[in-house]
């Protein structure tokens, strides 16, 4: 008993020492700052009120036997077999509580699945170990990255106290800014491995998964700094890939959307070799640092040394094309990085780490083995834009023309979802054959594919008219569908035309 109470005392006396510590420590949950979230809050309350009551219940009526009904008050065990309308009872109850709270949480998570009526889309692609946000239709892409005071501070042998960085491992290089009071639909990917976009103040999560797109949406109700992390064990510097969305007032929002739609462009003239080692020396440090170590030495059978290595001493341009595109579980950071950011880390890697090569890339050459499409030199609506092959919509096409034309269209663009003979996933992409849709009125087919709906993308802008107007009677004509008809390019380009001009 001395023990005992010996034990309780010690826990009592840590508790308040770590009072002042714990200060933002709570074990609830946080109602956030979206009708969401306040709604998850009060479902999380209702539901463990009913457990409480219910454990109240049963535990009460336990104790209450066992301590009144004790053999040395002298009562004695019932010796009955079944009793059928009590078990009926106890089955009848917990199923009626079961269903009404089973209600309201379906009613939740429909209104949290409900996209529908967005008014700005964001796609969130997580990387190892950073994140990518690129606003559709808003020429807006960009990385982000842990913030370089927690980079620094983080590092073993820093010197630097991390509670004297605000926010650490919290703050990143460049937010996520959203207007508030605006439905904006999220299509989270991963292009990497598995990670999971989570902001406590939104009240949800969702799991970022190579190949695969998922939805949430968000409201934000007032402006304010939301932090997050990523929630799925994403490999050695899962907890340093924090999320930091902004929330502003629609006129902030949208003068920061028009600075970030005419960003300067990035300047490919020649730099001295010197200074793309120095440059370069910042750009390692933040992308390539913390797989291959500061000092270049990497980690045995897990990242390679960069010191002596033969690829970083050897041919610069195949150094260059590594770099670019990524081997393995080194990501391709042609697409993260600019082509003077490329040409400076390169150089680096070259003339630092304890490597002497004498030599260096300039951004004009790195923009060369950039693949087309990719201008690290340009803004970001001529980077993104979709561009089109210019074609004769007046040419008049057969059926069969169209459905020979339609074919590796649909292969090229549809059959990783709808599959190559139009089955679908069930659950997941729905199937073409069959479809009451691609059965239905040939307009609503075309509106459906030219503006998109939920994940499936808009194809107006990607598709030229012809390839439009062939992969429409492709998916009406093949695939175990047999209606017929047909539409022409000339009748694509003029449907589209009014559409734009309507918007």
């Amino acid at each position: 008993m001395k023990k005992t109470t010996q034990l309780f005392a010690c826990l009592l006396l840590t508790a308040l020492s770590l009072n002042t510590a714990q200060a933002d420590y709570t074990l609830n949950l946080m109602r956030g700052v979206t009708q969401i979230s306040n709604d998850v809050y009060e479902l999380h309350m209702l539901i463990l009120w009913i457990c409480v009551a219910v454990g109240a219940l049963v535990f009460g009526v336990m104790f209450f036997s066992i301590f009144f009904h004790r053999k040395s008050k002298g009562h004695v065990a019932a010796t009955f077999h079944e009793n059928t309308t009590v078990e009926i009872v106890w089955t009848v109850i917990p199923t009626i509580i079961l269903v009404a709270m089973a209600i309201p949480a379906t009613d939740l998570m429909r209104k949290m699945d409900d996209v529908k009526g967005h008014e700005l889309s964001i796609k969130v692609t997580g990387w190892q170990w950073k994140w990518e946000y690129e606003y559709i239709d808003k020429c807006v892409h960009f990385f982000s990255s842990l913030d370089p005071a927690s980079e620094k501070a983080r590092q073993v042998g820093s010197g630097i106290d991390p509670r004297s960085v605000p926010n650490y491992l919290l703050s990143v290089d460049k937010p996520l800014v959203v207007p508030i009071k605006t439905k904006i639909r999220f299509l989270i990917t991963a292009g990497d491995v598995n990670h999971a976009f989570w902001v406590p103040d939104f009240g949800w999560k969702k799991d970022a998964i190579p190949g695969f797109i998922n939805e949430a949406w968000v409201s934000v109700d007032k402006p304010g700094t939301y932090r997050g992390q990523c929630a799925e064990l994403c490999g050695k510097d899962h907890g340093f890939m924090p999320i930091v969305v902004i929330a502003k007032e629609q006129a902030d929002y949208d003068a920061w959307l028009k600075k970030a739609q005419t960003e300067p462009d990035v300047d490919l003239s020649d730099q001295k070799r010197d200074d793309l080692v120095a440059k370069g020396a910042a750009v390692y440090e933040k992308n390539c640092a913390t797989c291959h170590m500061p000092n270049g030495e990497g980690v045995p059978g897990a990242f390679p040394a960069l010191t002596k290595s033969p690829v970083v001493v050897g041919d610069i341009n195949a150094q260059s094309n590594l770099i670019l595109n990524g081997k393995g579980a080194m990501p391709a950071f042609g697409k993260m990085l600019n082509a003077v950011e490329l040409a400076q880390v390169i150089t680096f890697t070259r003339n630092g780490l304890g490597n002497a090569v004498g030599d260096q890339i300039q951004p004009k050459a790195i923009q060369d083995l950039l693949p087309e499409g990719v201008s690290s030199g340009a803004s970001a609506c001529e980077a993104n834009a979709p561009k089109q092959e210019k074609v004769d919509t007046r040419v008049k096409l057969s059926l069969d023309e169209l459905v020979v034309k339609g074919e590796p269209v649909y292969a090229a663009n549809c059959a990783g979802c709808h599959q190559e003979d139009g089955a679908g996933l069930e659950g997941m992409f729905p199937a073409i054959k069959g479809s009451a849709l691609v059965k239905g009125d040939i307009n609503k087919q075309i509106e459906l594919i030219n503006a998109g709906k939920g994940a499936m993308p808009p194809f107006g802008a990607k598709l030229n008219p012809i390839d439009f107007a062939a992969v429409v009677t492709y998916t009406r004509n093949a695939l175990g569908n047999k209606m017929g008809d047909l539409v022409q390019p000339a009748e694509i380009e003029s449907l589209l035309a009014a559409k734009t001009k309507k918007h």
